[in-house]
């Protein structure tokens, strides 16, 4: 009889609805759900704290049926711990001196494909090594392109990796 084999991969997500404006983005503008408060999203429970991980692949998924003029691409800037740069939405990404010990690095994403009632992202192959202080990880999803984006509109980010 054979053996069931433990998973030996992880999976964190993290969705969050942009806000409830239509404010031009420029480039290298910070996304996320809060203006005066931290857009920072969180990839809950990775693994134990302390751990070594690679990432794989990330996936983001935008609940939209089209592709907004001057949208182009996105990167997703990593953290061992939430940023105590606390940026907006909308505001221009930096890694300023306080973030400079939590900062793991970007990932940069690629150009959303449209599927028609969604646009996606699916970057594969990328083999980046992380040390996690704890058990999350957090990031700041930034566009590349300057557009105007809808209002409320919903983003999904999902990395997939393995413990070292």
């Amino acid at each position: 009889m054979a053996e069931a084999i433990a998973p030996s991969g992880f999976s964190a997500g993290s969705t969050f609805a942009r806000t409830a404006d239509t404010n031009a983005y420029t480039a290298n503008d910070v996304i996320g759900p809060a203006t005066g408060s931290t857009a920072a999203i969180q990839f809950p429970k990775l693994a134990p704290g302390g751990s070594e991980i690679m990432i794989t692949s990330a996936k983001l998924q935008i609940d939209d049926t089209g592709l907004i003029s001057g949208e182009t691409s996105y990167n997703l800037h990593l953290y061992s711990a939430a940023p105590p740069s606390v940026l907006g939405d909308n505001a221009a990404f930096d890694v300023p001196s306080g973030d400079r010990d939590y900062y793991l690095g970007m990932i940069s994403l690629g150009t959303p494909v449209d599927l028609g009632s969604t646009l996606r992202i699916d970057t594969d192959i990328i083999n980046k090594q992380i040390h996690l202080r704890g058990e999350s990880m957090w990031g700041y999803l930034v566009t590349v392109g300057a557009y105007t984006p809808t209002s409320g509109r919903v983003y999904r980010v999902t990395l997939h990796g393995v413990p070292l």
